[in-house]
């Protein structure tokens, strides 16, 4: 197994922590990108066992951090970079997509580009929807978990959010309150129609697979079907008994993935592999 790390240029002059992972055996590979969420990183709990599971079944797979997402470049797995955080925002997320997207398609590795994935997670899966929308470079779009509106997310009353210019959330696993600077929202409004998922979906023509835990209880799979409801050319996968990261945590110490993240990504290759 080969495993490449690099950095390149993201937004506001910030850099994507990339890496990718192929069987040096394997000859013209299909590339899957995956997409992580909030509160997320490349890096996350059973992330490069899962990354190993696809190159292993002949894909190459890569994962990267979205610049603002509160690790750096030097520190891959701890939120060290809260104003980075707090910068943050969905079109930053949507256009750095876009840059890992191109970055692919100028390489010289031996893939077949005309196949790219998508993976995107929680979150990480609203912003391969939107990408979906607006870039016909992706063939296939899967989602584990995803939110199907981003508006929906916000509190309904943001007038004091607006007037500290802060809002903080705790981090239930590291106890950081992380802050969402005003521009987050604002950010979202003045771009609302090319942010909008629910409006997007209709412009969706990849083939998508939706995969979902039936016992999600951060974002419930009512989502999940609300996608498949507005996206033509979808499936819908439940996942019985499962949460929203599929039985993995952060940190994770096992050797093997847990049963229900395996059935994700069987169900997710198996979509890929026709």
């Amino acid at each position: 197994m080969k495993v490449n790390h690099i950095k390149i240029n993201g937004c506001n002059d910030r850099k994507i922590s990339i890496d990718y992972r192929f069987k040096e055996t394997q000859k013209s590979l299909i590339p899957i990108i995956y997409v992580h969420g909030f509160k997320g990183f490349k890096d996350w709990g059973a992330s490069n066992l899962v990354a190993d599971s696809f190159a292993n079944q002949g894909f190459l797979f890569l994962k990267f951090n979205f610049s603002h997402n509160g690790v750096t470049s030097k520190n891959l797995v701890d939120f060290v970079d809260l104003e980075a955080f707090g910068m943050n925002n969905y079109l930053i997320e949507l256009k750095e997509l876009g840059i890992v997207i191109d970055w692919l398609e100028a390489s010289k590795l031996n893939i077949q580009f005309s196949k790219l994935a998508v993976i995107g997670h929680s979150r990480g899966g609203g912003i391969a929807l939107l990408r979906s929308a607006q870039d016909q470079r992706i063939k296939n779009t899967i989602t584990w978990a995803s939110v199907c509106d981003f508006e929906a997310r916000f509190p309904v009353d943001v007038s004091e959010w607006k007037e500290t210019g802060v809002h903080h959330i705790l981090n239930g696993r590291t106890m950081q309150m992380m802050p969402l600077y005003f521009q987050f929202y604002q950010t979202f409004i003045d771009n609302k129609e090319i942010l909008n998922i629910p409006f997007q979906s209709q412009n969706i023509k990849q083939n998508v697979m939706i995969i979902h835990g039936t016992d999600d209880q951060v974002v419930p799979f009512t989502d999940a079907e609300f996608l498949v409801s507005r996206i033509t050319k979808s499936t819908l996968v439940l996942i019985k008994n499962s949460g929203h990261t599929f039985g993995v945590k952060h940190p994770f110490k096992m050797n093997h993935l847990p049963n229900t993240m395996v059935k994700v990504i069987d169900a997710s290759i198996n979509f890929l592999s026709v």
